[in-house]
């Protein structure tokens, strides 16, 4: 009788695993012909991303006009210190107006426009962001701190009028025009390439190649009589098409972008009151959380506002904090010139060849008698690479830092944006979403891992501002204060130190550099 009953359990255990396993295989080789958001269901992570795009989308004006004259104008607007005083203490807070008009002179009462701010003193080589508060009725308040003494002078520009914000979210939400994939397939000596994307036609029979756990979905048109598994590389093609109305486009020409509000607001003469703002502030440490303006450029070296940074300049002083550590840096371009300082600094890193062409490669670098390892590789699509790059090892971050154990010695610094600004912004959001979620796993298995954080740079904005423009990153900024809040990371402001150095470019020179790494090696040593 009980062997009876073993049977009957062991053929009910045999018949539900054969089920399991059928669907199992069935949801995995699905091949799903719609496009952007994968399958078809409502999930936990669905309803976040939902969630936070409707809380940057509240904050995105909802505008049309009919004539250029009835868009911000910079000349026209108005600016003045709020509250001025007879002097001006180092560690003040000083507060600025704007009021904003259009070309025809008219106060314009609703808010949206793209604004940036700073301080300086050239001489001094001192430089510092302001943070906007938008009343939403053509008034904003920008707020600063006084970090340094000496004369300062203020700088407001508009970069975009909320006009053509509203064009370029509008823009970029509503289509995958901006960059199209071309992706290559290898099967028994041929060779075949078709389009790929995350929007495709769902007519044509499509090869998916899914990350279901985290609901990251990308496809390519299946070449006749290859396998789906023999797409081997990709690369993107700029698609010259815009979404833009001609009248849209006025705004965004060159002559219409990052143009100074005018003011007649004289250099401000700030003194050192007391030693309060001279007091020794503990090492910058992990877990400080993201914070605008987040400090300030003195003579070509970053000083941050809560916490110290430590400097490293000579090659004994990044030996030293480096030995012994795993450095895994995945990212882009401004990531990749971190990398390029280590590769010049440290003499004794031994760069192997990892048998990949373009400057996109992964880079990695030893040194045994240190036992040292610093490693470089891009984050997964969407990248653009405009030569074709192996997908052959290409992950997502989420995966990446899932397949790191982590300890004491492992160090993980992670950037993300740039490539992302040409997508819609869904994208953005689930990938950070996914990021922190495989943070918070590898926190929980090894918390001794330090996790640094990079947010973008300031770019060059001189072109191609319907998919490149910083107003994107600017929301990328938004984006990620809310993902990572309360992420035990340590955090390189990018954003805010490349608008303090007013470097202008995506790639800024070495003395910038220097102080993104000397912030790193501030987390990574203390």
């Amino acid at each position: 009788m009980y062997k009876h009953y073993i049977i009957s359990f062991a053929a009910l255990f045999f018949l539900v695993s054969f089920l399991y396993h059928q669907n199992l295989r069935k949801g995995l080789n699905t091949k799903n012909h719609i496009l952007n958001n994968g399958p078809e269901k409502t999930s936990e992570l669905k309803m976040q991303i939902t969630e936070i795009f409707n809380q940057i989308n509240r904050r995105i004006p909802k505008v049309t006009f009919s004539d250029q004259d009835n868009t911000t104008s910079a000349a026209n607007s108005k600016l003045f210190i709020k509250n001025p005083q007879i002097g001006y203490c180092v560690g003040d807070q000083l507060t600025v107006q704007v009021d904003v008009y259009d070309f025809l002179g008219k106060r314009k009462n609703y808010g949206g426009d793209y604004i940036r701010a700073g301080i300086s003193s050239p001489d001094k080589k001192a430089g510092a962001s302001g943070s906007i508060e938008d009343f939403n009725n053509g008034t904003y308040h920008i707020h600063f701190t006084l970090f340094w003494e000496g004369k300062v002078v203020l700088s407001v520009f508009l970069m975009h009028p909320s006009e053509a914000v509203s064009a370029l979210w509008k823009s970029r939400n509503s289509w995958y025009g901006q960059m199209a994939y071309l992706g290559k397939f290898n099967w028994k000596g041929k060779e075949m390439v078709t389009k790929c994307g995350f929007a495709l036609d769902k007519k044509d029979e499509l090869c998916e190649y899914a990350d279901h756990e985290n609901e990251e979905y990308f496809y390519c048109v299946k070449p006749q009589n290859f396998s789906c598994d023999s797409f081997t590389e990709y690369k993107n093609v700029k698609n010259l098409d815009s979404q833009l109305s001609k009248l849209e486009s006025i705004l965004l020409t060159r002559s219409n972008v990052k143009v100074e509000i005018p003011g007649n607001i004289q250099a401000l003469d700030v003194v050192l009151c007391n030693s309060l703002s001279l007091q020794k502030k503990d090492n910058c440490k992990i877990g400080m959380g993201l914070e605008y303006p987040s400090g300030h450029v003195m003579e070509e070296i970053w000083y941050p506002k809560s916490c110290t940074m430590k400097t490293y300049h000579s090659v004994d002083e990044l030996n030293t904090c480096m030995q012994g550590k795993f450095l895994y840096m995945f990212g882009d371009s401004t990531v990749h010139q971190w990398m390029t300082y280590f590769e010049k600094k440290l003499k004794t890193l031994t760069l192997l060849n990892v048998h990949e062409t373009g400057w996109a490669q992964k880079h990695l670098g030893v040194d045994i008698e240190r036992n040292m390892y610093v490693f470089w590789k891009r984050h997964g699509r969407p990248f653009v690479n405009m030569d074709y790059a192996s997908v052959k090892e290409e992950h997502s971050i989420p995966r990446e830092i899932d397949l790191l154990g982590g300890n004491q010695y492992t160090v993980i610094a992670l950037n993300i944006g740039a490539h992302f600004r040409l997508f819609p912004v869904h994208h953005y959001i689930r990938r950070l979403l996914n990021i922190r979620r495989a943070v918070e796993r590898l926190l929980l298995r090894s918390p001794q891992t330090k996790v640094i954080i990079k947010t973008e740079n300031t770019s060059e904005m001189v072109n191609q501002y319907e998919g490149t423009s910083d107003f994107h990153a600017y929301v990328h900024y938004l984006i990620m204060e809310i993902i990572f809040k309360g992420l035990n990371v340590g955090f390189v402001n990018g954003w805010d130190m490349t608008t303090a150095f007013n470097t202008n470019e995506i790639h800024p020179p070495e003395h910038y550099i220097r102080n993104e790494v000397n912030m790193l090696m501030t987390y990574i040593c203390t």
